[in-house]
């Protein structure tokens, strides 16, 4: 008996040994494979690189603690980081040119990077409050270009601010799925409105105490440019008020404002790049009618915007009883307007920014220089408010008609 248990052991052992592997063997089969990590489509992967780009950005300004010794160093590594950021940034923009999806995650990066724009407007804004607590002990030569250096980056962040909306300004336009993303976009418009508000406000308030530490002492030669800008912008708005739009010429009317903003859109551009340019290698001797016609001009646009929420508001009404075609001509012309007006008021604001942190006469001018700021911050207001109603009621007529 003994020797009949002994030879059946070995046996044994391995039938259970089989049976405890086999058990295990079911028991990973019939364990679900995990799901596939998402694909993010090539602009969602562009934008959170950006988002991540601008929370270490926002992180290095966070642990600057100026004093008198290291302001320059400081504000100038502060500045070639929100550079290269707004580099990278310009660059994800100017690759948005074809029609695409637009998907959540895009959206959402984009909701986060005009977050991270108001936070690091409100960090160079407290920057220029502490430039005031070291300027009795700061190098004059060091404490100067650290003024330069403040308004240098007010400048770089207003760009980003607008390179931001303007990115969703351009998805918008490029997107084929508004109509099943219409909320989402709707939503992502409106937060870029407020903080665009918010980030120029810092802005300003940074540029205002730049204004009041200064002690420094010619625009003129784009006096006569500017002037014309005025001229044809009042032309183009008086257009703009004499049309009537009904459900037979909305779409070719239309397409005629669309061009005539284009073209202006052109010479808004051409002059800040010649502004641009000029900033780079010289200062600038700010006169008053340089500064005057700055804010007429922010106006004017403020008048084109209201002209464009109001034939949004009779698009809407007239959409039932218009054809397929032509109400889809004349949203994608009101899209495409839209988004012009929005470009060229975001320059003006820009090159009235370079214009004062090249200025070399900022004490003589401050009073001057403030009333426009705060001129041209009323006016991005109302025109920042009516392109988002006249963007929100042309997404509805999309989305309602299936365009």
């Amino acid at each position: 008996m003994f020797n009949v248990l002994s030879r059946r052991q070995p046996l044994l052992a391995s039938s259970v040994f089989f049976v405890f592997f086999l058990f295990l063997s079911t028991a990973f089969a019939a364990r679900p494979a995990p799901d596939p990590e998402p694909t993010l489509s090539p602009l969602a992967t562009d934008l959170a690189a950006l988002v991540s780009q601008g929370q270490a950005v926002d992180a290095q300004l966070a642990g600057i603690d100026l004093t008198a010794g290291n302001s320059c160093t400081e504000l100038g590594a502060a500045g070639t980081s929100i550079g290269d950021w707004l580099a990278a940034m310009e660059t994800v923009y100017a690759g948005i040119t074809t029609s695409f999806s637009v998907d959540v995650e895009s959206l959402t990066s984009l909701d986060e990077l005009s977050n991270l724009a108001v936070t690091i407007a409100a960090r160079v804004q407290g920057f220029s409050l502490d430039l005031n607590s070291i300027s009795t002990s700061a190098d004059l030569v060091e404490y100067d270009a650290s003024l330069a250096a403040i308004l240098s980056l007010s400048d770089d962040i207003g760009s980003m601010a607008d390179r931001i909306g303007e990115m969703a300004d351009r998805m918008l336009i490029m997107a084929d799925n508004i109509g099943l993303m219409a909320d989402r976009i709707l939503i992502t418009q409106q937060l870029q409105s407020a903080n665009v508000i918010t980030t120029q406000n810092s802005i300003l308030t940074t540029q205002m105490n730049a204004i009041a530490l200064s002690n420094t002492l010619s625009t003129q030669l784009y006096d006569p440019m500017i002037a014309a800008l005025v001229n044809q912008a009042n032309a183009l708005a008086t257009s703009m008020d004499l049309v009537w739009l009904n459900q037979l010429n909305m779409s070719t009317e239309l397409a005629r404002i669309e061009t005539e903003m284009s073209l202006y859109l052109t010479q808004v551009v051409n002059l800040y790049t010649l502004v641009s340019q000029d900033s780079a290698f010289a200062s600038h001797y700010t006169n008053g009618d340089t500064l005057t016609w700055a804010g007429d001009l922010s106006g004017i646009h403020r008048a084109l915007a209201l002209a464009l929420e109001t034939y949004a508001d009779t698009i809407n009404q007239l959409a039932p009883t218009t054809s397929t075609p032509v109400l889809a001509s004349a949203t994608d012309s009101m899209l495409s307007l839209t988004y012009d007006i929005g470009v060229m008021s975001d320059r003006i604001m820009e090159m009235v920014d370079r214009i004062v942190a090249m200025a070399d006469n900022i004490g003589a001018m401050s009073g001057r220089i403030v009333d426009t700021q705060n001129i041209q911050q009323t006016n991005i207001e109302f025109t920042e408010a009516s392109l988002l109603s006249a963007s929100g009621n042309t997404i509805n007529v999309i989305a309602a008609y299936g365009l």
